[in-house]
């Protein structure tokens, strides 16, 4: 069964999934992207980059449904809150959590339906919050998931989310662990990546040399951040057949 083929408890089917993914490395384990950022699946659905933050994801959701998507879905990697989470493991939330307070259920047909291609994988389901910027170090996650009680945070789920609602399309989460409770992101990652997402190693390297004095200490942890996110992107490949419509997945 590929996610085209799942239904909502009212019978309407997402034959044809819009899928919103937040970075150019995220979206390419599931298709190589053509202009402008978009790609179609053998399932029917579209995959469309939106770029980092809850109004470019609003904004490419909306996009998708507009052009014919019944159904949504984020895609992408999130910051675990809880130490119980490692990098890879695989977010499928019930609900999520706006940052307002608003909460949006996840489909539960979808949810089975990926939780089945995930075999093997370290699962986690519960509750999905709302970032309103990167959590660049412990604090911001303990201070998050006090507050709304939630595993895992992303920046742009909860705005996917919304849309679904104002449609009343199904939705889902599909996330994966990238950074975990106790990794601290280094200063230089605002400098390190544009509003697309993608890597700029030209500021990035301005940004190191205008801290010399903490140039090792960020350097070790964008390798331990490249290590995590590497499993998360490990995680999302493996997944990734039943969005395709691969017929492995069937």
């Amino acid at each position: 069964m590929t996610v085209g083929a799942l239904s909502r408890p009212t019978g309407a089917q997402a034959t044809r999934p819009g899928i919103v993914a937040t970075l150019p490395a995220e979206a390419r384990a599931l298709a190589r992207l053509r202009l402008r950022g978009r790609a179609l699946l053998g399932s029917g659905g579209q995959v469309a980059l939106s770029g980092l933050g809850a109004a470019r994801a609003e904004a490419t959701a909306r996009m998708l449904v507009a052009e014919g998507a019944n159904g949504l879905i984020s895609w992408g990697s999130a910051a675990g809150l809880m130490p119980v989470l490692a990098p890879g493991d695989l977010l499928l939330p019930h609900q999520v959590r706006a940052a307002n307070g608003d909460y949006y259920a996840c489909d539960r047909d979808w949810l089975t339906t990926i939780a089945h291609a995930g075999d093997g994988l370290r699962i986690r389901h519960g509750l999905l919050a709302e970032a309103p910027g990167a959590l660049t170090d412990t604090a911001a996650k303990q201070r998050l998931q006090q507050t709304s009680g939630a595993l895992a945070a992303d920046m742009e789920s909860a705005a996917v989310a919304r849309v679904a609602a104002d449609f009343d399309l199904p939705f889902i989460a599909i996330r994966a662990v990238a950074d975990d409770a106790t990794l601290i992101l280094p200063p230089v990652i605002h400098a390190a990546l544009d509003v697309d997402g993608r890597l700029r190693p030209v500021p990035m390297l301005r940004a190191l040399a205008g801290r010399p004095r903490s140039v090792h200490a960020q350097l070790r942890a964008l390798k331990q951040l490249a290590v995590a996110f590497r499993a998360a992107q490990d995680t999302l490949a493996q997944v990734a057949p039943v969005l395709r419509g691969d017929t492995a997945a069937n």
